[in-house]
């Protein structure tokens, strides 16, 4: 026995090294399977996707009928036109005429000319204060 394939007294060992053109062949084989398996992969999802895409959706049972509408309260889509609309039709109620209450004869006129009768009814009361004195009082 030749001492490169025993170790004599210290133990036995592998007098063969690993063949790197074996191993190299190994390692590329299995990464071109694992290619091919993903390739592979892709095509049955994207054949399944389709298949699934062309079946009639059958509606569930258990789900029951329901309205497309979410439930109470909702959402605003659009609160800056909300906002927007809100003022208009204020300002429109602020700047004409109209009826506040027919049968009682309670009207709505605009606001700058309630505030002058208001400023004229006062002017008008006995021991008023003037429209420019300070506080009321001189």
């Amino acid at each position: 026995m030749t001492p490169a394939r025993h170790g004599g007294a210290a133990g036995r060992y592998e007098a063969r090294d690993a063949r790197v053109r074996t191993l190299a062949w190994l390692l590329a084989t299995l990464l071109a399977g694992m290619v091919a398996v993903l390739f592979l992969m892709k095509a049955l999802f994207a054949h399944l996707a389709l298949s699934e895409e062309r079946r009639p959706a059958i509606p569930s049972t258990l789900a029951g009928t329901r309205s497309n509408v979410p439930p109470e309260p909702r959402l605003q889509n659009t609160p800056l036109d909300d906002l927007r609309r809100l003022r208009a039709e204020e300002d429109a109620a602020l700047s004409s005429y109209g009826w506040v209450d027919r049968g009682a004869g309670i009207v709505r006129i605009p606001i700058d000319q309630a505030i002058e009768m208001t400023e004229k009814a006062a002017a008008a009361e006995p021991g008023a204060p003037e429209a420019g004195a300070p506080g009321g009082r001189r």
